[in-house]
């Protein structure tokens, strides 16, 4: 079934083409709110979701999924469907799309421009700590190059306080994202859930020690991380945001590729740098309006 998207008010917001084509992950991360009661990943009807895609008369379109290859089945007969559609669209996948060049050939067709792909750490034992069995660290770079070469930009997830972190891990994810040039960076500070098996384990072994839910954004530590204070891993937090989106390695991380240059730039400037400007300009002359905007110089992109 498709959304009322007829009673969302866009001009309130900047970004409104969402489109869902499935529910959940089949993976289960402990960290994860999907490792949290049973949940079971499903896909949509295809016809269902060309008809959302028809209805918001866009071609730009963000598939707001967990994963999108969780049915790599589902994802490859989909991007069939949509390859004279002429879209451009980003998503969110797990590193073990490397598995499927035949779908990265696809996703590079059919217009895929970025990926949100949960790295998580750079460190083996922290992805074994919460059970992220579809990350192999070894083939990190591997996975970046084919996106890469196939002209998609990659925005890597990085969570901080994983079993084994200490304060250097900051300095040694930072140097490997400006490295690998990954384009953009969203970063967290590990969260227990409450319901997943983070929170359990935690719980259990006495960590957590704040529990109001508002802090419950990633972005607050509520418990006592084991190789570091509360505090080394905040300024940690605040500390790689802060390196990540310097002049120095904006520039450092600049794409090879001449067409990715202006979307890059865009993205790190205007909305990672200088976001709080890009937020009054919007209270000026209304979300929608700056959403225009973007649509309109997206067509040279």
């Amino acid at each position: 079934m498709s959304p009322a998207y007829d009673m969302v008010d866009f001009g309130d917001y900047l970004y409104c083409n969402i489109v869902h084509t499935s529910r959940s992950c089949p993976f289960k991360c402990d960290f994860c709110y999907n490792s949290s009661g049973n949940h079971q990943y499903i896909n949509r009807n295809i016809e269902d979701v060309l008809k959302d895609i028809k209805t918001l008369n866009t071609n730009h379109i963000m598939f707001i999924d967990d994963n999108f290859i969780g049915n790599p089945n589902w994802t490859r007969e989909f991007l069939y469907k949509i390859k004279d559609i002429n879209l451009k669209y980003n998503a969110a996948v797990s590193t073990n799309i490397l598995d499927y060049p035949d779908i990265l050939d696809l996703m590079e067709e059919t217009g895929c421009k970025s990926l949100f792909i949960g790295f998580e750490s750079i460190n083996p034992r922290a992805i074994e700590s919460v059970n992220k069995v579809q990350n192999n660290t070894n083939r990190y770079e591997k996975l970046v190059d084919e996106l890469h070469k196939r002209g998609i930009m990659i925005n890597g997830s990085f969570v901080f306080g994983l079993e084994g972190d200490t304060k250097e891990t900051f300095k040694a994810t930072l140097d490997w994202i400006v490295k690998e040039k990954i384009e953009t960076v969203t970063s967290h500070i590990l969260t227990p859930y409450p319901g997943t098996k983070l929170y359990k384990d935690m719980m259990s072994k006495g960590l957590i020690d704040d529990s109001n839910l508002s802090h419950y954004n990633t972005s607050h530590v509520v418990f006592q991380p084991k190789n570091m204070t509360k505090d080394d891993l905040y300024r940690g937090y605040l500390w790689i945001y802060k390196e990540i989106y310097s002049f120095k390695n904006i520039i450092k991380r600049m794409p090879k590729s001449s067409f990715q240059i202006f979307p890059y730039l865009t993205f790190n400037f205007l909305y990672r740098k200088f976001g709080k400007v890009i937020d009054f300009f919007a209270g000026l002359i209304g979300y929608k309006n700056v959403g225009k905007i973007a649509q309109k110089l997206s067509k040279y992109l």
